[in-house]
């Protein structure tokens, strides 16, 4: 796992001496090896954008930066920065993957700010790679969402060349190739309640896509500050889920049973969302009142509104601003982070929330029961997975996975394949669930069995690059999920 922080004064170092603000974290070891990252990537997207220099750390600026990250086995690999790319400068700025492989970047500020102003503001958006789209063209959605359009959210759609994007309470549907409106912001209808976004930040996320209903694009967001300003604004106690598959799409409301802002949306194994971290009240890096109780969340439209919360064991560490949540490939979800002060603080008995660098380790409901554990042996044919170069799966394709259960134990299989994305300042960029077609279980006697699966058809539906595949037996997924290269 790569991680990446802001500049400040860590106590771990990089070779040169200076502050690390990037690690390479080691799972099954619990250890991390520093990693030689020079631009200021606070507040950034991943990789794009960042911070002003931090003299103090020896960062350069970020603003225009994009780094470049591919993984290794000698624990020789490293950033590859590139300071100067981007057309213009970016704080706060959201990117997502695009069907045809290309990264789309949107929004941020051109300088640090709590909230977006008129002097710093950056509605545009670009490329990488970069094309023939002129620099600093304003994307007026943008402008009509102005102070809360930083760190928007953005859904590749499973149609066409289409983008769901998020802003403060407005929405739209965009298509990137003739770069006009499919939905502008006035077909669909605001949402309810107090801006989403940035500072007051909610929690949104693209629900879990399946084959059965033709994929069907659900997106959620939830809860987030009421009052950008008060510390003391309890946070929002309701939810919006609109269907984008419909011509005259409409936001229909829940209870957000735990209130809270700058949570985490995590997509599990089995499909279910967590929601986790965050504060009761206040906006972004000014809260209070640490929700501690995760939400599991089912995202099943059959299921009663008031049968599809369920609260979980919670924690005793606050995960204030600048906390993450990450699905991991044997289902549990890694928790780390928390730093709502200006530069690192430790813990000296008396600050109210100091730089948290514990990492917990959340294990979900579906690991807690007495159902067997499938064991993957072989995956499209490869027995030695997981390993530096991703097994290689293409759109459309039936693979099979050859997998173990105890002796008598009729399987009962799903599948599916999950972009896990990146995650700051609780927006899970790319992050994405597809359940996967399971066309046929074979016994291959003595507890094996022979499953075959068939990957999704086209790259809006799931776009290319690497993620995971999971497997499991009556809700319990296997002992690993298994990284693939898409596409």
């Amino acid at each position: 796992m790569v991680i990446v922080d802001k500049s400040e004064n860590n106590p771990v170092k990089r070779k040169n001496g200076w502050p690390g603000i990037s690690a390479e974290y080691d799972l099954r070891t619990n250890k991390f090896r520093v990693l030689d990252l020079g631009s200021n990537t606070f507040c950034s997207a991943v990789e794009t954008g960042g911070a002003e220099p931090d003299k103090g750390t020896q960062t350069s600026s970020g603003f225009l930066g994009i780094r470049l990250w591919t993984p290794c086995v000698n624990n020789q690999c490293n950033w590859v920065e590139k300071t100067s790319y981007l057309s213009s400068a970016r704080w706060y700025n959201t990117l997502t993957t695009l069907p045809d492989g290309r990264v789309f970047i949107l929004s941020g500020c051109t300088a640090a700010t709590a909230i977006n102003t008129v002097a710093y503001q950056n509605p545009t958006y670009e490329f990488f790679p970069k094309d023939n789209t002129p620099p600093g063209v304003p994307f007026d959605f943008l402008l009509k969402t102005f102070p809360f359009d930083l760190y928007p959210h953005v859904v590749v759609l499973p149609y066409g060349t289409r983008l769901f994007i998020f802003s403060g309470t407005k929405a739209c549907v965009w298509d990137y190739r003739t770069k006009k409106y499919i939905l502008g912001p006035n077909d669909i209808p605001a949402l309810k309640g107090p801006p989403r976004t940035y500072p007051l930040t909610g929690t949104g996320l693209l629900l879990p896509l399946t084959y059965e209903n033709n994929y069907r694009p659900d997106f959620m967001i939830c809860g987030g500050g009421q009052k950008y300003g008060d510390m003391n604004a309890v946070a929002d106690n309701t939810c919006g889920r609109i269907d984008l598959s419909v011509a005259k799409p409409t936001w229909d409301m829940d209870t957000f049973v735990i209130p809270r802002v700058m949570g985490d949306g995590v997509c599990l194994a089995d499909g279910k969302i967590l929601f986790v971290n965050g504060a009761g009240k206040g906006y972004a890096g000014y809260t209070d009142n640490p929700v501690l109780i995760p939400l599991l969340y089912d995202p099943n439209p059959a299921t009663p509104k008031n049968k599809r919360w369920t609260r979980l064991t919670g924690s005793k560490i606050a995960r204030m601003y600048h906390s993450v949540a990450n699905l991991l490939p044997d289902g549990t979800v890694f928790i780390t982070g928390s730093n709502p002060n200006g530069n690192y603080r430790k813990n000296d008995g008396v600050l109210k929330y100091p730089t948290e660098y514990r990492v917990e380790i959340f294990t979900p409901p579906y690991l807690l029961t007495n159902t067997p554990r499938p064991n993957i042996v072989t995956f499209a044919g490869v027995g030695n997975f997981n390993q530096i170069n991703p097994v290689r799966i293409g759109y459309g394709k039936t693979f099979t996975v050859r997998i173990r259960l105890p002796v008598g134990v009729k399987p009962v299989i799903t599948s599916a394949v999950i972009n896990l994305g990146f995650q700051t300042h609780s927006v899970h960029m790319s992050q994405r669930y597809v359940k996967l077609q399971v066309a046929q279980v074979n016994n291959g006697g003595n507890g094996y069995w022979n499953v075959n699966i068939r990957m999704v058809p086209r790259s809006n539906v799931m776009t290319p690059g690497r993620c995971y595949v999971y497997l499991l037996h009556a809700g319990k997924p296997a002992n690993t999920a298994v990284e693939i290269m898409l596409g």
